[in-house]
């Protein structure tokens, strides 16, 4: 339903010196794929890319006990980062120093939560007052993160942080309010925050994005608010029919497919790329 890259099955690396690491993580009920023309598009700029898929809030994959277990979604990216620099194929030809985290939606908090974003369920609470807030925190439940009292307790001791990870990109994340602000304003890493200015999905910019650039360090927070973006932007294109085709299987969510009018989505696609890539050759 989605168009996809080119590619060279288990194409064999022959980079001559280490080359800098990305890894992403997709959205809730999403997977790798979602971000594949981004991953294409970094990987075509010298860098490594890897994508793994989520257990339990992935795509075909929607185990409530698995979902529930929210710090595993930082730890899929610490160990995917473990296995690849383990790897006799792939971890000479890494640079350990240069290892970045890019993420879409509930994929964007996990990058935060593993540069050391810690979560706090009475925070939540207190900040899903807001009405507006009605889609993150409708999942709170589902997510693992309205049944304990001392989730930033557990969040500080689970030890999700990963300095290996020197600079995140966060793309229209949800459940920000989640983080304490303490926590973010203790983050050190340079961030860049990629917010929709068009609100399809109840995830207002400014109460999700903007709550982490108001509590993030401004000397290493860029933020930017995309004019012509929801927050399916960030996701593939849709193929012709493809929308017609995520309707039938998920009724209700055929709009992932739509662009804003005035506008196409490989318009903005290029819009994202330019955003990403200026960020990471500032940093990595």
């Amino acid at each position: 339903m989605f168009h996809g890259v080119p590619v060279l099955k288990e194409a064999r690396l022959s980079a001559s010196k280490p080359l800098p690491l990305i890894v992403m993580s997709h959205g809730y009920r999403g997977n790798w794929r979602n971000l594949n023309w981004l991953a294409a598009t970094i990987a075509r700029q010298g860098y490594l890319v890897a994508a793994p898929d989520h257990p339990g809030t992935t795509t075909f994959d929607t185990d409530p006990e698995q979902a529930a277990q929210w710090w595993q979604r930082p730890r899929d990216l610490s160990r995917t980062l473990d296995w690849l620099l383990a790897s006799p194929a792939y971890g000479s030809h890494i640079d350990p120093r240069r290892i970045g985290a890019i993420g879409h939606s509930q994929g964007g908090w996990t990058v935060v939560s593993l540069a050391g974003g810690q979560v706090s369920s009475s925070h939540l609470a207190h900040q899903c007052r807001e009405p507006r807030l009605s889609n993150g925190c409708g999942l709170i439940t589902e997510l693992g993160l309205s049944q304990d009292s001392d989730l930033q307790g557990r969040s500080r001791n689970l030890g999700l942080h990963d300095p290996r990870v020197t600079a995140i990109i966060s793309l229209d994340l949800g459940l920000a309010n989640s983080f304490t602000p303490q926590s973010l304003a203790a983050i050190t890493v340079p961030t860049l925050l990629l917010a929709a200015g068009v609100n399809n999905h109840n995830l207002p910019q400014a109460l999700e994005s903007g709550y982490l650039a108001r509590h993030l360090d401004p000397r290493l927070t860029d933020y930017q608010v995309l004019a012509n973006a929801t927050h399916s932007t960030f996701m593939g294109r849709c193929k012709p029919g493809g929308k017609a085709i995520v309707e039938e299987e998920a009724p209700g969510e055929g709009k992932v497919c739509d662009s804003v009018p005035g506008t196409t989505r490989a318009r903005e696609h290029q819009a994202i790329a330019r955003h990403v890539t200026d960020f990471l050759a500032r940093h990595l």
